[in-house]
């Protein structure tokens, strides 16, 4: 019978490694883009070797599709080396998260989805716990600022694996307790961090978690009911929320929303009163920091337009748009043809994750970015499974 302990053992510590390597973006950038770049050779060395090349048709023709288009709208650029060179092939390279896990998992006859999703779970509880070591180092030295020196947006999205770990661990009334606690000491971390965009990722995944889980209604809405209340009171007391309320006296709600938004909305409003010069192939991957939008007076610039469509609009135009979409869905729909293979609370783990992204991806993250780019494929793959030929499914309960 499969154990915990084997999930260890390459391929399948391999097959998770991006999971962990979601920690090691947090420690540093740079040691991210070491690790990754290891781990993505070793892992194309292997299937070389193997010589097995069976990726599914649908999402490869998409993929490469979109890889041709972003590499146009980088060629037509002002920039064409730094669009290419730099920020599109580092998305490609990302972006085949999704065909190596494809290929990993057939190596593993025994693969189980439910012990793939606790080994996630221990990379959730690691980041837990360096992002609150990190939160305490930082938050006793007088040069605070914890908008740049903390970032809490992996944790918050492995939080929903990290949940399913502890209880799955620790059944009974006890294990409730735990993860309880787990769950309000992260969520009190990303208050006292002053990113709304966290906060609401976080409180996304635990929305989703709690509506699939719990089959009684009232029962629900009288949780979410006092997840809302709670998750408003703390911001609007110890989140910078409740400053700006407190000494906004122009009345402009206009005005207010930039400023609860820190600026986003504002942008928002920029980059579609100001487009790209070609709305249909965009600026280039990466350059969109080199367009008015992302000009605030007054306050400086920002490196993009902190909302997933309007920067992949920007920057690849309605057709990559359309292009990028059109994957992610491919993606998704391979996934949830396995969903009746898949027990409930596997199922919610999935959705509440991806609820977290997509709610920091609508507010904060590009379309680039390793969270969406990198780990969204990778865990789509591992839900994929069912439709992988070559791998035995455990039987469900």
């Amino acid at each position: 019978m499969y154990s915990l302990r084997s999930a260890w053992r390459s391929p399948y510590f391999l097959l998770l490694a991006p999971a962990f390597i979601i920690i090691l973006y947090h420690v540093g950038r740079g040691l991210g883009h070491t690790v990754f770049v290891l781990y993505w050779l070793i892992a194309c060395g292997s299937i070389l070797k193997r010589r097995e090349f069976g990726f599914p048709a649908r999402e490869t023709t998409l993929f490469l599709i979109l890889l041709a288009w972003g590499s146009l709208a980088g060629a037509l650029s002002i920039d064409p080396s730094h669009a290419l060179a730099k920020w599109w092939a580092q998305f490609a390279l990302w972006g085949t998260t999704f065909f190596i896990s494809w290929q990993l998992i057939r190596r593993i006859p025994d693969f189980n989805l439910e012990h793939a999703i606790r080994v996630i779970g221990v990379a959730g509880l690691l980041a837990f716990a360096y992002y609150g070591v990190n939160f305490l180092y930082h938050a006793s030295r007088p040069d605070f600022h914890p908008e740049t020196q903390v970032h809490g947006l992996g944790p918050a999205y492995l939080a929903p694996f990290a949940l399913y770990t502890l209880r799955q661990k620790m059944p009974g009334l006890r294990g409730t307790l735990v993860a309880g606690t787990y769950a309000i000491t992260l969520l009190l971390f990303l208050v006292f961090s002053n990113s709304r965009t966290e906060v609401i990722a976080f409180a996304a995944a635990l929305t989703v978690m709690l509506t699939l889980s719990i089959r009684d209604k009232r029962q629900l809405l009288i949780l979410l009911a006092i997840l809302l209340l709670g998750l408003i009171m703390l911001v609007l007391r110890f989140n910078k929320t409740g400053s700006i309320l407190a000494h906004s006296s122009s009345g402009n709600w206009l005005d207010l929303m930039d400023k609860l938004s820190s600026y986003r909305t504002y942008i928002w409003r920029k980059a579609v009163a100001i487009p790209p010069p070609n709305v249909w192939v965009g600026i280039g991957p990466g350059l969109v920091g080199r367009y008015p939008p992302v000009v605030i007076e007054g306050k400086g610039t920002v490196g993009h337009l902190h909302n997933l469509f309007l920067d992949a609009w920007y920057e690849m135009g309605f057709v990559g748009v359309a292009l990028y979409i059109s994957y992610y869905v491919a993606l998704t729909r391979r996934a949830c043809a396995c969903a009746n293979k898949l027990t409930s609370p596997e199922l919610a783990v999935l959705w509440a994750s991806l609820a977290a992204i997509a709610a920091a991806c609508m507010l904060e993250q590009s379309y680039r970015s390793y969270h969406v780019s990198m780990f969204v494929p990778f865990l789509l793959a591992l839900y994929a499974y069912c439709n992988m030929s070559g791998t035995r499914q455990r039987a469900m309960p």
